[in-house]
């Protein structure tokens, strides 16, 4: 093998392993799945220990579950024992488990990837009350403790396609979903105190809602 064979050969080899290793880390970052979900139990367990919670919005596109999941972490890394309403991040076994619903936090570290959120809801049976113009549609109000709290609004399906416009002081914004991408989520952490509306547009739920939000 002449000298720029040789060159060649180690550039070559260089670059495969610069390929493999980007191709790991993607695939690292890419088996992450995070979702809003409401704690219902912890599991036990000996070194590796786990708890169950509802899915109540998969905020991962990819990410196909039931009704349940169950997440594992370190005992010594366990998130708080008052949790409730959380923002999961987690991410599959190394060796995919029997059960798919079956996932454990990155770096098995429940404390820091089992998040606290505040979660407000708004149901079909409020919005529709809006829609018919019923006495029962008031305005909502929304209240946090401090700003940096993670916030959101879960909302009601409307049909098969549904798209909310959201509107306050210097806040526009649009949700557009089919059925199975529901609930309509919005992101209401960093949003200001004051009033919004909302407005649904929907084959089965139509109206204008509107709330209010604020920081004591």
């Amino acid at each position: 093998m002449n000298r720029l064979q040789y060159i060649l050969t180690i550039l070559l080899f260089g670059l495969t392993l610069i390929s493999f290793a980007q191709t790991e880390y993607s695939n690292e970052k890419s088996n992450e799945y995070k979702v809003l979900a409401k704690f219902i139990s912890f599991e036990g367990g000996e070194k590796t220990h786990f708890a169950k919670f509802k899915v109540l919005k998969s905020l991962t596109n990819n990410l196909a579950v039931n009704d349940t999941v169950t997440v594992g972490y370190l005992n010594n890394k366990a998130p708080d024992k008052d949790i409730d309403n959380v923002l999961l991040t987690i991410k599959e076994y190394d060796e995919r488990p029997a059960t798919k619903n079956n996932f454990i936090c990155p770096n098995y570290d429940g404390k820091t990837y089992i998040q606290k959120v505040k979660l407000e809801f708004i149901d079909f049976n409020y919005w529709e009350n809006c829609e018919l113009g019923k006495d029962e549609c008031k305005a909502l109000t929304f209240t946090r403790t401090k700003k940096d709290q993670k916030w959101y609004l879960i909302m009601p399906c409307g049909g098969t396609e549904t798209a909310i416009t959201i509107s306050g002081k210097n806040f526009n914004e649009e949700i557009h979903l089919f059925h199975d991408d529901c609930p309509p989520l919005l992101k209401m952490t960093n949003l200001r105190d004051g009033n919004y509306f909302a407005t649904m547009r929907a084959d089965g739920l139509g109206g204008t809602v509107g709330f209010n939000l604020v920081t004591k």
